[in-house]
């Protein structure tokens, strides 16, 4: 077989080419290095592949990890079949295994109720006006989250505009869409509540766009995604049990699917971009007793 790890620094510049970003092409490139040098020794291109999938079923024990190594090989072996390098190959050899569906954290009932009573106690023993006003904060950002499901990527780029009291909604910013979610009347209030005292505890917030402020923050400057992590990490640390933007998202499609039962109209609300994948997210719940 001709000297694949020849092609790979070629393979790099075509992705370069493509837009690929830094991360993909980098990852691609070690994948099909490390795929030219498990091959070199071989004369036939499936014999190659068939050594290929045993060394790196046998190396590795992630089945994502191998599914991208063999995606990343199989674009490879495209790029050196439009260059002329190799001709057909048996395809099935790096087909993708089987996942293995691992259950979910999701957090108990009774933790839940516990998470969403934790900073509305710390605003009641607050000692000082500013911890107060950030117990305050945090408690409107968990009922958020609780409430409606969003990602703490989310959640940072609120802005008051997107809020309308009128319809009680609110509108969702991911980083390429937006989508439109109902508010609760509870969560409306609270969110007001938040807000006049954000403006009178800091008088020129009045002037930032921004919901979510931090008391470190460059004036009128939102949170970070850094921040909404540290406020659930305290949680966890206090409450001993792990509460994450994450489990409590979960907590909050789960309940919706228990309620509706319906992956068509909900995949959507919850942000994500194929109902394929809320659909595995709910095969993974754990199973209520």
């Amino acid at each position: 077989m001709l000297d694949i790890l020849y092609y790979v620094k070629a393979f790099e510049s075509y992705l370069k080419s493509l837009n690929k970003s830094f991360h993909t092409t980098k990852q691609y490139t070690l994948d099909a290095k490390q795929f030219a040098e498990i091959i070199q020794n071989t004369n036939q291109i499936n014999e190659a592949l068939q050594l290929y999938a045993k060394t790196i079923q046998e190396k590795y024990q992630s089945v994502n990890s191998i599914n991208r190594k063999f995606a990343s090989v199989r674009h490879f072996l495209t790029f050196l079949q439009l260059r002329g390098v190799i001709g057909a190959y048996n395809e099935a050899l790096l087909q993708p295994r089987a996942k293995q569906l691992t259950e979910l954290a999701v957090l108990e009932h009774r933790q839940f109720k516990r998470a969403l009573a934790y900073w509305p106690t710390q605003y009641e023993i607050a000692q000082n006006e500013e911890h107060e006003w950030l117990a305050l904060r945090n408690t409107a950002i968990v009922y958020t989250m609780a409430e409606l499901g969003m990602k703490p990527a989310e959640l940072v780029r609120m802005e008051w505009r997107h809020i309308d009291e009128r319809t009680n909604e609110i509108i969702v910013k991911a980083s390429k869409s937006f989508r439109s979610l109902h508010v609760s009347p509870t969560l409306m209030e609270l969110l007001n509540n938040y807000k006049q005292q954000t403006i009178s505890f800091m008088p020129l917030s009045e002037n930032s766009r921004f919901v979510w402020l931090g008391v470190g923050n460059k004036m009128g400057e939102p949170v970070t995604v850094k921040t909404i992590e540290r406020i659930f990490k305290s949680m966890s640390e206090q409450l001993q049990f792990k509460v994450t933007a994450t489990n409590i998202r979960y907590y909050a499609i789960q309940k919706q699917l228990e309620d509706q039962n319906d992956t068509e109209a909900l995949y959507e609300q919850f942000g994500y971009a194929r109902k394929g994948v809320l659909t595995e997210r709910e095969q993974r719940f754990p199973k209520k007793q």
